[in-house]
């Protein structure tokens, strides 16, 4: 089986739907990591494509701060004021699919979280988060997302010696028996190491073999979008910089 997996759409329905359109035909089944909401302008739009394409989601720290108050204080100024804006756009319905996504899970034999196993919103971006991280899930590959960063991080089993790499257009990662792997799949619609397009990845579950992609979209329109609704500077313009 061939999945699509993407994570931190970020309310940018133009980058959505650019990676829907790469990657149809070419997977049997897309997963989301989280974060369907959040920072971009069309948080509806977004939760509407990926319930209309059956995309199976779980949960983002983005996501449940639209529903979970107590969760505001966690983010900084800019996230706060887009989480409290995309708060108005969504109606109830929107606030109940949130709601209903599940944190963590295990499909196809691998595990899916939006942060760290066990802590979902928790950040895996250096070898001593990896080094704990590995030691809270019993699978050989955890599939993350959160920190918009497509990276990899390995581990012999048997050893203790983690490798942290990057992830890089189109590259091809066969997955060794032998070994255990963290797999961050990026960001669809806010990239934050310096490419600024769309990453994703497509995972051959059979093959064991996952190839990495960045897509290009049109920013500028997104960027416009997110002008016109008022939403911080320092957000629509990093989409640019991929930062």
């Amino acid at each position: 089986m061939r999945i699509g997996i993407i994570s931190d759409i970020h309310s940018n329905m133009e980058a959505l739907n650019t990676v829907l359109e790469g990657l149809r035909g070419d997977v049997d089944e897309i997963i989301c990591l989280g974060d369907i909401v959040g920072y971009g302008p069309n948080p509806r739009e977004c939760c509407d494509i990926v319930r209309d394409n059956k995309i199976y989601s779980i949960c983002g720290n983005h996501d449940s701060a639209c529903y979970d108050d107590s969760l505001i204080d966690y983010f900084n100024p800019f996230a706060r004021e887009a989480i409290i804006w995309t708060r108005s756009q969504l109606t109830q319905d929107y606030l109940d699919y949130l709601r209903r996504l599940p944190f963590e899970d295990v499909l196809y034999g691998f595990r899916i979280v939006h942060g760290a196993p066990g802590e979902p919103f928790e950040y895996i971006t250096t070898i001593q988060d990896a080094r704990a991280a590995f030691i809270s899930f019993d699978e050989d590959v955890c599939f993350i997302g959160h920190s918009h960063i497509m990276e990899y991080f390995e581990l012999k089993k048997g050893s203790v010696i983690i490798r942290q790499l990057p992830l890089r257009n189109k590259q091809e990662l066969s997955l060794e028996e032998d070994k255990r792997y963290i797999i961050n799949t990026g960001s669809v619609g806010q990239p934050r190491d310096g490419d600024p397009r769309s990453a994703c990845v497509i995972y051959d579950t059979s093959e064991k073999r996952l190839t990495a992609h960045r897509v290009p979209y049109k920013i500028d329109i997104v960027q416009k979008k997110m002008q016109l609704k008022g939403l911080p500077q320092i957000l629509w313009e990093r989409l640019g910089v991929g930062r």
